[in-house]
């Protein structure tokens, strides 16, 4: 269903064959794209587990297999699908650090094909841990374009430090120009700062940032709530939005200064966030106000493309939150080695492209996929 130019984009066999296969020439009986390809199908069709894989992988009609790279048998004269031993096998061995950046960029190419050139490019970053595997728990680092959902880059945080400190790690395969990183409190770190906004000659990449601010930097959080009182306290919201939606209405207002005094690296503006949330009746249950500061001047965007800025960060939690209802992330606690991560890798890989092909309810389509898995190479651009 992925149109748009995604013609100039090679299908994703080619992009799986850049994996490195670990095991010795000889005595293969699959081959790693095969393999790979139809992990990756049952994933679209709902499979949570490396159990579910296999079985789903046994009921995948031959057309599909074939389609997916599969061979004939040379004595059954038919495609045998991998068992979950191998998969499971296979998905333990590979460089998963490898398959993330190949699929990461395979779908930041898809996502770009009908893209217009020259628009400001938003993308999220966030961290996810991965609950109750074998070995401890894994914590992954991933990067998301706001307007398709797409996650275009994904590292393991090592277990000693924190996804603070895996930004170069985490973006450093992915293009940046005309770009704006956002990232929760967090990442409202100078060295993140220096490293996005900064010049190249310094190590920078020469992108723009727009980060939330809260308590765990309080002098930049001071500075922040100081500027926005300066530019005139009580003055109307430079935007405001309504959201009503789910039984209730949320109002989004927006306050934008200039960020002149705040020494913060490459700051140009200063941004209050505040969110009204109402039920049916028009009562407040709820009300949250945060800042944030940004690289970003007014020709570049304005309060109102802010404000859609500061919403769209938390996109990449709703990302998150489709990998623990839809595939149950954080209660398959069977992986060791590098299969939580190839598995999350995945699970990236299947909501990512249900979004790119324009899917509202990801787990209704899931179902309907699982029922029909013909549906399968509706949305696999192979």
């Amino acid at each position: 269903m992925i149109k748009d130019g995604a013609g100039k984009v090679p299908g994703l066999l080619a992009v799986l064959a850049l994996v490195p296969d670990p095991r010795r020439p000889r005595g293969r009986r699959y081959r790693l794209v095969f393999v790979l390809a139809v992990a990756a199908a049952c994933t679209l069709a709902g499979a949570r587990t490396f159990r579910e894989i296999g079985d789903h992988a046994a009921d995948l009609p031959q057309d599909v297999l074939r389609d997916l790279g599969g061979r004939p048998h040379p004595l059954r004269r038919k495609v045998i699908a991998p068992s979950e031993t191998r998969i499971r096998t296979l998905l333990h061995l590979i460089d998963a650090d490898v398959l993330d950046q190949v699929l990461g960029g395979w779908l930041r190419d898809l996502a770009d094909a009908g893209r217009l050139d020259g628009l400001l490019t938003a993308i999220a970053v966030d961290g996810k841990w991965l609950r109750g595997v074998l070995d401890g728990q894994v914590k992954l680092f991933s990067a998301m374009l706001h307007e398709a959902k797409a996650v275009i880059a994904q590292v393991r945080v090592p277990d000693d430090t924190t996804e603070s400190t895996q930004v170069k790690a985490l973006l450093g395969t992915v293009g940046l120009e005309n770009a704006v990183v956002t990232a929760d409190a967090a990442h409202s770190g100078t060295e993140t700062a220096r490293y996005i906004a900064g010049k190249a000659e310094d190590g920078g990449r020469e992108a723009d940032y727009f980060l939330y601010v809260k308590g765990n930097t309080p002098t930049l959080q001071r500075s922040c709530f100081d500027a926005i009182q300066a530019s005139g306290q009580g003055r109307a919201p430079d935007h405001t939005e309504l959201d009503r939606s789910h039984g209730r209405t949320v109002r989004r207002s927006i306050w934008v200064t200039d960020a002149a005094g705040i020494d913060f690296p490459h700051v140009k503006r200063v941004a209050r966030i505040r969110r009204d949330h109402y039920d049916s009746d028009g009562c407040l249950l709820s009300k949250e106000i945060i800042h944030a500061v940004t690289s970003l001047t007014d020709k570049k965007a304005s309060a109102e493309a802010l404000a859609g800025i500061a919403r769209g960060q938390w996109g990449i939690e709703s990302v998150h939150w489709v990998r623990d209802t839809a595939w149950d992330e954080d209660g398959n606690t069977g992986y060791a080695g590098n299969g939580p991560q190839a598995m999350a890798t995945l699970r990236n890989l299947s909501v990512s492209l249900l979004y790119l092909n324009g899917v509202k309810e990801v787990i209704r389509t899931l179902q309907a996929i699982a029922r029909d898995r013909n549906r399968l190479l509706d949305y696999l651009p192979l």
